[in-house]
């Protein structure tokens, strides 16, 4: 496949954005309990990590397609034309305010030490920079109030769905952590979250899936559907549904043993250990599973719906 690099540049783009963002939302509106980030040394020092690479990936692969839409190697692209098409098109102004806002995003996670607004901040850069992906790929292919619409829904679906998945990155990372570490009252607080987090949990799988129907339907018109099932895009998005309701399938058992665990917390003999190894087997699944529909979401989107 001659589009691998693309593809490959494309899935990485989309699991640092969405990684960021949720990671980032997650812990302000979700983790509150959490009595310090010095705690989990390794984990912020990933996720900084991310937040340096996501703009060198997004460069990588803005280079990388506009190379393809001169049809010449990426190492003939001159300077001039990455100029003309990052200054004069919607997808380029949309790749200079997506570098802004992963590097105020990325100044914001450095200082987060010391202030509180930081974090808030590097939070509502990453969920723009999530917004400025609607300007390329099937999103970008309408123009007028048909298209913004497109785009407006389109970067809520991303919104969403980066927020389930930076919920389940914390829950894999927090668990797994527990695990080694046996502290009952954190390993109860985190039993605790996952309980409390099944109704947001339902509103954004709601989103994504409505927002993703209008989408399906902006594309190709969910009365093609039939069709569509009949090509390699038709197929790819079938499995991508199939892994979405699997997901769910996890989430669910997840908030059950929650349930469970808050219903119990009362008991002074309750051992959570039994509950974190159930969770970290269901979770290990889940982001998995999630890895594997970003990789669908990469190929796809190169793909036309129609062939």
């Amino acid at each position: 496949m001659d589009d691998w690099p693309q593809i490959l540049l494309r899935f990485l783009h989309y699991a640092a954005l969405l990684g960021l963002f949720g990671l980032t939302a997650y812990r302000l509106i979700g983790l509150r309990w959490l009595s310090s980030e010095n705690q989990y040394p390794w984990f912020n020092g990933a996720l900084l990590g991310l937040a340096i690479f996501a703009p060198l990936v997004s460069s990588a692969l803005m280079l990388l397609s506009i190379a393809a839409m001169m049809g010449q190697p990426v190492w003939l692209t001159d300077w001039a034309t990455v100029e003309l098409m990052v200054t004069t098109t919607s997808i380029g102004w949309a790749f200079a305010a997506r570098i802004a806002l992963l590097s105020a995003a990325l100044i914001a996670l450095l200082l987060r030490h010391r202030s509180r607004l930081a974090l808030i901040v590097a939070a509502v850069c990453y969920g723009f920079a999530i917004a400025t992906l609607a300007w390329s790929g099937h999103a970008a292919a309408l123009e007028g109030s048909a298209g913004l619409f497109h785009r407006i829904n389109d970067a809520l679906h991303l919104l969403a769905a980066g927020l389930w998945l930076g919920a389940i990155g914390w829950f894999v990372h927090l668990t797994i952590r527990a695990h080694r570490y046996i502290d009952a009252v954190q390993s109860q607080s985190l039993l605790i979250a996952m309980h409390r987090f099944a109704p947001l949990g339902i509103t954004l799988v709601s989103v994504v899936v409505v927002t993703g129907l209008i989408n399906a339907h902006m594309i190709f018109g969910l009365f093609n559907s039939g069709t569509v099932l009949m090509t390699g895009y038709g197929q790819l998005l079938a499995i991508k549904v199939a892994l979405v309701a699997l997901m769910l399938l996890c989430g669910g058992r997840n908030a059950l043993i929650g349930r469970r665990r808050a219903a119990a917390q009362a008991s002074l003999d309750a051992d959570p250990a039994t509950s974190l190894a159930a969770l970290r087997v269901s979770l290990t699944i889940e982001i998995t599973l999630a890895i594997a529909v970003l990789g669908l979401v990469a190929i796809a989107g190169m793909m036309s719906p129609m062939s």
